[in-house]
């Protein structure tokens, strides 16, 4: 199962593009700026949610079944600032908190 740690390298790259973009983002209101990082965010938001249903379909541990669930979390929180209008002040703490994410839960929980 090669194709887990392959989604998730991919992912994990595009949840740099997501942080990074956030803040070219905020300092510039460019519309193409904007469609970059909402398009990076989605992809990185699609890409958790297969890897993490792949690996709770693989193994129903609950322990891991909540580091996937905690993980998901933030990520709603991102997407509520952002609809909120809060992003400028809070974005780049959350997208440090979910490129930490990618590290830990998605690394150290894949399947093997």
């Amino acid at each position: 199962m090669r194709m887990i740690p392959l989604l998730s390298s991919i992912g994990f790259i595009f949840a740099v593009m997501t942080f990074v973009g956030g803040f070219r983002t905020v300092r510039k209101t460019e519309h193409h700026e904007s469609l970059t990082h909402r398009v990076n965010g989605f992809c990185t938001f699609v890409l958790y949610i297969i890897i993490a249903t792949v690996s709770i379909s693989r193994g129903v541990d609950v322990f891991y079944s909540l580091a996937w669930f905690a993980g998901f979390v933030p990520h709603l929180f991102k997407i509520f600032l952002v609809r909120k209008g809060l992003a400028v002040k809070y974005g780049g703490y959350v997208g440090t908190i979910l490129l930490i994410i990618w590290l830990t839960i998605i690394y150290t929980h894949l399947p093997s």
